[in-house]
C-alpha cells in the first residue's frame, strides 16, 4: 500500500443504522480488489453484504426459502491455484448452464442463486469451495433440495473430471446442504457470511481457517512477521491468480427480480471516497509501519471508535494528528455507498474481464 503523499493517510469510520462501524483509510491509491487488500476488501464486502441482505430479504418477504448449498472438489499440494480455479470456474458453468438447468428452475420453482467462492491454504495445498445460496419461491424441504443439489452434483463432478479434476464423493463431503432461517437477523448473518467468507477479514484479521488451513491474509500475515519464502510465494500467487475473478456472483435476473440498484464493480466501490467520518491523519514517515499492521488498526477503530484508534497507534509509538472534518456531498436517491475508504496494494491491481 502506498500513500498518495499528501498529507498522510486519513483513518475514517462510518455508523450502520445498527451502530456497528466500517474502518478505511483515504489518501491511498485504490485498487479495488476484494481478494488481497485489507482496506478495499472491507468497503467491498459492505456493499455486497447490504446487496444479498436486500435481495434475500425480498425472497422472505414473498414467501420464498433460502438453502445454502457447498460443492468442493479434491486436490493435491502440486496442483496450482490458477489450474484449480479455472477448473472450479468451468465446473460451475456446467451446473448454472444448460437446458436442464432450466427444467430445475421450472419444476422446482427456483428464483436464483448468489455464489461466492473460498479459498485456503493447508498441508494438502490450496483448497478452494463454491458457498451458493439458492432461492425459492416456496417453502422447499430439505429433502428435495439435497435432491436438486444431487443433479447440481452430478454436473459438477462431470465437469471437474472432464479438466482431470474430481469431486469427493458425495457421501464423503462433496455436497452439503443446509436451510437458511428467514428472520432479520439470520439474513444479516448470512448476507456477512457471504460477503466476507474469501477474506475473513471480520472480527479479527487473523483468524484461521478450518482444519489448520490457513486463509489468504493469514499468510499474508505470516509472510510479513517471518519473510519466509515459502509464505511470500504462497501471497504473490493468491494476489496474481485472485486478480480479476468474481468475489460474489449473481445468476441472470435474480437481482432484477428483487428489484436491486445497478450492480457496481469493485473498482466503483473502491473508489468511492464520499462516506465516513474522519478521525484522525496518520504520520506520513510512519505509515509503512501502520500499512504492515493495518488490519489490526482497523479493528481496532471498528470496535472502540477513535478511542480504540488512538490507543493502537500510541501503544506502537506511531504519531497521528486529528483529522479536519469533512462535508459529504449529496447522495442520490436509493443509491448505496458502502463505508470505508480508498486503499491500494503495492503491486498493481486493476480488475478487467472480471471472471467467475
Amino acid at each position: 500500500m502506498t500513500s498518495t503523499g499528501i498529507g498522510g493517510p486519513v483513518l475514517r469510520v462510518s455508523e450502520g443504522p445498527d451502530g456497528s462501524r466500517r474502518a478505511g483509510v483515504a489518501g491511498l491509491q485504490s485498487c479495488g480488489s476484494p481478494w488481497s487488500c485489507p482496506v478495499c476488501a472491507r468497503k467491498i464486502a459492505a456493499e455486497r453484504a447490504a446487496e444479498v441482505r436486500d435481495v434475500l430479504g425480498a425472497v422472505a418477504e414473498t414467501g420464498g426459502s433460502i438453502h445454502l448449498l457447498t460443492f468442493t472438489m479434491r486436490h493435491h499440494r502440486r496442483q496450482s491455484l490458477a489450474e484449480l480455479w479455472d477448473a472450479l470456474s468451468r465446473a460451475w458453468r456446467a451446473v448454472t448452464s444448460g437446458r436442464s438447468v432450466e427444467r430445475e428452475r421450472d419444476r422446482w420453482g427456483v428464483l436464483g442463486m448468489v455464489r461466492v467462492v473460498e479459498a485456503t491454504h493447508g498441508e494438502h495445498g490450496w483448497h478452494l469451495h463454491v458457498h451458493a445460496l439458492i432461492a425459492f419461491d416456496t417453502p422447499v424441504s430439505r429433502e428435495l433440495v439435497a435432491e436438486l443439489g444431487g443433479a447440481m452434483f452430478g454436473r459438477w463432478e462431470r465437469a471437474l473430471v472432464r479438466t482431470g479434476l474430481a469431486a469427493p464423493l458425495e457421501h464423503r463431503g462433496g455436497l452439503d446442504v443446509r436451510p437458511v432461517d428467514l428472520g432479520t437477523g439470520s439474513l444479516d448473518a448470512m448476507a456477512e457470511y457471504l460477503a466476507k467468507i474469501t477474506v475473513e477479514i471480520t472480527g479479527s484479521a487473523a483468524k484461521a481457517g478450518r482444519r489448520g488451513n490457513r486463509t489468504p491474509f493469514a499468510i499474508l500475515r505470516d509472510a510479513l512477521a517471518t519473510g519466509l519464502a515459502d509464505d511470500v510465494e504462497l501471497w504473490l500467487e493468491w494476489e496474481q491468480v485472485s486478480r480479476g475473478r468474481r468475489q460474489i456472483a449473481w445468476s441472470r435476473g435474480f437481482r432484477e427480480w428483487a428489484g436491486a440498484q445497478r450492480e457496481r464493480t469493485d473498482d466503483e466501490i473502491a473508489a468511492d471516497d464520499r462516506c465516513g467520518q474522519n478521525l484522525l491523519t496518520i504520520d506520513p514517515e510512519d505509515w509503512p509501519q501502520v500499512r504492515d499492521r493495518l488490519a489490526e488498526l482497523l479493528d481496532a477503530t471498528e470496535r472502540d471508535g477513535l478511542t480504540g484508534a488512538t490507543a493502537w497507534l500510541t501503544a506502537h509509538g506511531l504519531r497521528w494528528s486529528s483529522a479536519t472534518p469533512r462535508r459529504h456531498p449529496p447522495r442520490p436517491p436509493g443509491q448505496r455507498t458502502a463505508p470505508g475508504a480508498r486503499s491500494i496494494l503495492s503491486l498493481p491491481a486493476t480488475t478487467t474481464g472480471a471472471q467467475l
